[in-house]
């Protein structure tokens, strides 16, 4: 009698343990599919960020931004397109802006992350844009070594959310690399000139 009750817990015991390990298995697939399908959700954005420049032009409008919002407590002046340029604020690299795109309300913060010395001296940062109070786009980036300091690039995605802000920001970015190339070209006009100057052919 006492060998009976002992085999039906070993029965109900070994039966446990089996269920316990189905249950694990299961968990542990589950795990892994809802990995599989995060990892793609990711690389999708990612790829997306990549081919469509989104996330150079994040980088060129966090420190356009900056800019046009200091410019405006000076009265110098800022493109027309963005108005309502607010400071909200500013701690050397860890700021937040706030302005209006064409009518439209945008956001956009930015926090260094170099915490420690990375190895070939670049820094590295993180950036947000909201559109109407809704964080819609992040990115991680980088400035390398020796670049000048709002010379950024795109690293990671951190947030997605499609919407009109991806036109808004790409054009954003096409007005921004027209007004450095004009930049750029009275540079290199005022350098010829100077040297004109100094050079006579007769």
């Amino acid at each position: 009698m006492g060998n009976a009750h002992l085999e039906k817990w070993r029965s109900l015991v070994d039966e446990f343990r089996q269920k316990a390990g189905e249950l694990e298995r299961e968990e542990r697939d589950n795990c892994l599919a809802c990995t599989a399908a995060d990892r793609a959700k990711v690389a999708e954005a990612q790829q997306f960020m990549e081919s469509s420049g989104i996330g150079e032009a994040l980088c060129a409008l966090v420190w356009d931004a900056r800019r046009f919002a200091a410019w405006s407590c000076h009265a110098k002046p800022v493109p027309p397109d963005f108005t309502g340029l607010a400071m909200v604020t500013d701690h050397m690299k860890d700021f937040a802006v706030d302005f209006a795109y064409r009518g439209r309300r945008y956001g956009i913060t930015f926090k260094e992350r170099s915490l420690h010395p990375d190895p070939r001296g670049d820094s590295h940062g993180e950036a947000h844009l909201s559109s109407a109070g809704e964080t819609v786009f992040g990115v991680s980036m980088v400035n390398r070594a020796g670049a000048a300091y709002d010379d950024w690039h795109p690293m990671a995605v951190e947030a997605f959310r499609p919407g009109g802000w991806i036109a808004d920001l790409l054009e954003m970015h096409r007005e921004h690399r027209r007004a450095k190339a004009a930049s750029e070209a009275k540079a290199r006009d005022q350098v010829t000139s100077r040297r004109a100057a100094m050079i006579s052919l007769e």
